[in-house]
C-alpha cells in the first residue's frame, strides 16, 4: 500500500514540476532535460566503444557529485577502459556538470516511476551502482537490487530526526537492506544504522578530503599571484558574501598601515556594484582581476578576483585564508581547500552544520570569529605570534591528511565486485 502511495506521489511530483516550469527556469531546465529521456539515453549509451564495465553514479546535485567526483576518478584512472553513466536530480548538478570529461554519459535521471526505473536499467546495463550522499529514489533502487547489480550507497550521513528512525518510517528502513553496502562519512550515522540491525554498512570517512589532497600535486601557479604577492603575506577571503566584506574591511582599514600584508578577495557572486561598493570602503588601492596590468598588481595592496575557477590555486598563496559564507543561513562554504596547504583558515560563526568544519575547529586549524574586531585579533595573532600560526597551520593540514583515504576503502569494495580477480 504504502509503495503504491510513493508511486502515485512521483506521479504527481512530475506533473506539479510541469507546471512549475511554466514559472521557474531551474524547473523549466529539469523537466525539458527528461522529456524523451528513454530515445536519448539509448542514443548515449549506444554511442558508447565497444568493451569495459558500466558504472553507474547517481547525485541529487552539484554538492553531492563533489562528493562522489574521487571514486569516479580514480575509478577512471585505475580502469581506463570503464564507462561512467552519471545521473543528476536537480538542474543546479547537471547545468553545472554536463561537460564533465569524467564521465561517459551525463544525463538527469528520470522521475521514480517504475516503468521508469525499469527501463533505465534495461537500457544502460550497469555492472555496479553508486548512489551518494542522500538520494533514496526506491523504484530505481528496487530494480537495481532486483536484477543482482552491486548497490553502493557512499558519503552517506543520517540523523536521527529523519525519517528512517521514525516510527512511520518502515518503508525508508526497507531501502536500507537493498544496498550492498553503505559507507557513512562519520561514527554517529553508524550508531544510527546499528540502531536499526543493520549489518551491511562501514565508515570510510569523507571522500571530500581525498579531492583537496590531491591539490596537493597539481601545479598552482599563477603568474599574475607571483607578480601581486612578491615578499608579502597574503591574506584570501574566498567565496564572500556581505558581512564577509563587512568584516574583511575593518581588518582592511585596522592594518592599512601594515604595508607587508596584502589582501586577494574573491566574490560568492560576482556582482559589480558591491565589488565596487568595497573597494570605495577600503582605504587602500586595490585592482579587479578583469582590469589588472603588471603596475596595477605591483601597486595595489588588494586584488579582486572577478573571475570563477582559480581560487583554489589562489588558496596555495595564501599566508592566512578566511572562507566566506560563515554569516549566512546556507553556511560556510569549502574550508578542505585552503586547510591542505597547511595554513590557518578563518571563518565566520555558522560553521556548525557541517562536519569537516567542526572537526577542523576541535583539531585546532580553524579560528571561528564572531565580529570584526575577533576576526581582527585573529589576524594579528596569526602574523606575529610565530609559535600560534605555525600550530594552527599545521594542525590544518594534518586535518585534511589524517582524514583521507574514503576514496581507497570504497575503491576496495568497487574493484571486488567488478573485477573479482583485481
Amino acid at each position: 500500500m504504502i509503495h503504491f502511495l510513493y508511486n502515485i506521489a512521483m506521479y504527481a511530483l512530475w506533473g506539479a514540476m510541469r507546471l512549475h516550469a511554466l514559472f521557474n527556469h531551474k524547473t523549466r531546465l529539469a523537466v525539458k532535460g527528461r522529456e524523451n529521456w528513454r530515445k536519448n539515453i539509448k542514443e548515449k549509451i549506444n554511442a558508447l566503444p565497444a568493451g569495459g564495465k558500466r558504472v553507474w553514479f547517481h547525485a541529487s546535485s552539484l554538492g553531492e557529485f563533489e562528493q562522489g567526483r574521487p571514486v569516479i576518478e580514480s575509478l577512471k584512472k585505475s580502469h581506463p577502459d570503464v564507462k561512467i553513466i552519471l545521473s543528476f536530480f536537480s538542474p543546479s548538478g547537471y547545468e553545472v556538470r554536463y561537460d564533465y570529461d569524467g564521465a561517459d554519459v551525463i544525463t538527469y535521471l528520470p522521475i521514480d516511476t517504475p516503468s521508469a526505473a525499469h527501463d533505465w536499467v534495461k537500457i544502460i546495463k550497469p555492472d555496479a551502482a553508486v548512489f551518494i550522499k542522500y538520494e533514496f529514489w526506491a523504484n530505481f533502487l528496487y530494480e537495481t537490487a532486483r536484477k543482482n547489480i552491486p548497490l553502493y550507497l557512499i558519503s552517506a550521513r543520517f540523523y536521527k530526526e529523519s525519517i528512517f528512525f521514525r516510527s512511520y518510517g518502515g518503508f525508508m528502513r526497507k531501502l536500507l537492506h537493498l544496498f550492498t553496502h553503505i559507507y557513512t562519512q562519520d561514527t554517529r550515522s553508524e550508531i544510527l544504522l546499528d540502531s536499526l540491525g543493520l549489518e551491511n554498512h562501514s565508515m570510510a570517512g569523507d571522500t571530500r578530503f581525498d579531492r583537496v589532497r590531491d591539490i596537493l600535486n597539481q601545479d598552482c601557479s599563477l603568474p599574475f599571484m607571483d607578480t601581486f604577492c612578491k615578499d608579502k603575506k597574503i591574506i584570501v577571503g574566498g567565496s564572500m558574501w556581505k558581512d564577509d566584506y563587512r568584516v574583511m574591511k575593518s581588518l582592511i582599514k585596522e592594518l592599512s598601515s601594515h604595508s607587508d600584508i596584502r589582501y586577494v578577495i574573491a566574490p560568492h557572486i560576482i556582482d559589480r556594484e558591491e565589488i565596487e561598493e568595497f573597494r570605495n570602503s577600503i582605504p587602500v588601492t586595490s585592482v579587479c582581476y578583469s582590469q589588472m596590468t603588471p603596475s596595477a598588481l605591483q601597486e595595489a595592496r588588494v586584488l579582486i578576483l572577478d573571475t570563477i575557477g582559480i581560487l583554489t590555486r589562489v588558496y596555495s598563496y595564501a599566508h592566512i585564508s578566511y572562507v566566506g559564507g560563515g554569516w549566512t543561513p546556507s553556511g560556510i562554504h569549502n574550508v578542505l581547500e585552503p586547510a591542505v596547504f597547511s595554513r590557518p583558515v578563518i571563518c565566520g560563526p555558522l560553521y556548525n552544520p557541517y562536519i569537516e568544519a567542526v572537526g577542523m575547529y576541535k583539531s585546532g586549524g580553524l579560528i571561528v570569529i564572531n565580529d570584526s574586531s575577533s576576526l581582527i585579533s585573529a589576524v594579528k595573532n596569526c602574523m606575529y605570534d610565530q609559535e600560534f600560526y605555525n600550530t594552527t597551520a599545521r594542525a590544518a593540514g594534518l586535518y585534511v591528511e589524517q582524514n583521507a583515504g574514503a576514496t581507497m576503502r570504497i575503491m576496495k569494495a568497487l574493484n571486488s565486485s567488478l573485477y573479482p580477480a583485481y
